[in-house]
């Protein structure tokens, strides 16, 4: 299951600086919390696209917008609830011309229980979702804008571009996949075993795996970057798998409330990325 941890950002009242100048309190404007310019930088947002574009959008995505110009974003923080030490920002950043919006975070709480300081040095997606987009944007939000051929250029030229993750953290990955089955952590099967890892996203704690041998498909996920070596050390990684020829149906309407299965849509840009972007592993374990 996803973890999910949920934080409210302060917002406070704001007045002008001479007492007799000052509205009611009760009339006081809501001065909305300023968005981090990280989320405004046009190079993030187009890291983030490629990460969209990788795992999300479709041709039907690109026939809305052939003759757009400008590529809009509107970024606007979130207000959500949260536990008392956590400091975690969220913030949404919405794509009207395409009707998606994009959840992200930026986790920092400690682990009271360990006395560990869990934070990350940037934004990270944890939700892609459809919506619509009121005409105009509300309070608090940034609009950003950039030339619409450029993002288009950019998506195309990068779509190949890949970073996997390194044999220490291969090992760390094949561990926890091992305990979620419930199997000896340093045991192996013996014989061929062939798994194909999608690329790392730059923009999300995430990484899917597909290991030919089970037909399985495997994701990872944490609030912290796969990265870093604190998260093995704490073991704050959540694994989900997915038997494809069990639990692939062709919409989630098959099985309302249910997160267990994947659509054949998902499954089949899963498995582009894992084994046509991807990198091909083959591990041969002796009798």
């Amino acid at each position: 299951m996803k973890r999910w941890l949920a934080g409210v950002l302060a917002v406070g009242l704001g007045w002008a600086a001479w007492a007799q100048d000052a509205p009611p309190a009760e009339t006081a404007a809501v001065v909305e919390p300023a968005v981090p310019a990280d989320l405004t930088d046009r190079a993030w947002l187009a890291e983030m696209m490629r990460h969209l574009y990788r795992w999300h959008l479709d041709e039907r995505d690109f026939e809305h917008t052939p003759g757009d110009t400008q590529a809009v974003y509107r970024v606007r923080r979130l207000e959500v609830t949260r536990d008392e030490g956590d400091r975690s920002e969220w913030a949404e950043i919405g794509l009207p011309q395409l009707g998606v919006a994009v959840t992200v975070k930026k986790t920092d709480y400690i682990i009271e229980e360990l006395g560990v300081e869990v934070r990350d040095d940037r934004f990270r997606i944890v939700n892609v979702a459809r919506k619509d987009f009121p005409e105009d944007p509300p309070p608090g939000t940034v609009v950003v804008k950039a030339p619409a051929d450029e993002l288009r250029e950019h998506l195309f030229r990068t779509r190949m571009q890949a970073e996997f993750p390194d044999a220490a953290m291969f090992e760390r990955l094949q561990r926890a996949l091992r305990e979620h089955l419930e199997l000896d952590p340093d045991g192996r099967e013996a014989g061929e075993h062939v798994v194909h890892v999608a690329p790392l996203p730059p923009v999300a704690n995430e990484l899917w795996v597909f290991v030919e041998n089970r037909k399985l498909l495997v994701r990872y996920s944490s609030d912290l970057d796969l990265k870093n070596p604190a998260l093995w050390e704490h073991a704050a990684l959540a694994v989900q798998t997915y038997d494809i020829p069990n639990e692939t149906v062709v919409s989630l309407h098959e099985v309302p409330g249910s997160n267990e299965f994947l659509t054949r849509d998902q499954v089949g840009r899963a498995l582009y990325n894992c084994i046509i972007l991807g990198r091909r592993i083959v591990v041969e374990n002796p009798d």
